[in-house]
């Protein structure tokens, strides 16, 4: 396994595990009216960081299979810290100086998912 493999591994288990609670608190502590533009933000939020957590799982246990999984990975654990991070900001905080933040983290989970799909694409065409 990848010297790397174990923190994406706990990053990810941490990624899961707090979408799981926010999603709870969201539905019954935090007083979100449903249907609300911050209430649609939130679950946009916790929805995306829990299937980026699966994923980041998932791709830890590949980055022995070279760059581009280890680029996703990175791509990912970053951009969900970003992306969702910056969600939540706006949400509880509103407009602030960080909301610069999101679209950044957005990016980079996209890339995360480019990433993979080059190395889809490289294995596919690597010679037998």
């Amino acid at each position: 396994m990848n010297r790397q493999a174990p923190r994406y591994l706990i990053l990810a288990a941490f990624y899961g595990l707090t979408a799981v609670a926010l999603g709870a608190l969201g539905q019954h502590a935090f007083g979100l009216e449903a249907g609300s533009r911050p209430y649609l933000l939130f679950q946009h939020a916790y929805i995306y960081q829990l299937i980026h957590a699966l994923l980041l799982i998932w791709v830890a246990t590949q980055l022995h299979h070279g760059f581009w999984l280890r680029a996703a990975a990175l791509a990912i654990a970053v951009g969900v810290l970003l992306f969702c991070g910056g969600l939540y900001v706006l949400i509880f905080l509103g407009q602030t100086a960080f909301s610069w933040i999101t679209p950044i983290g957005g990016s980079l989970l996209i890339l995360g998912w480019l990433n993979l799909v080059i190395h889809g694409v490289k294995q596919l065409f690597k010679p037998q």
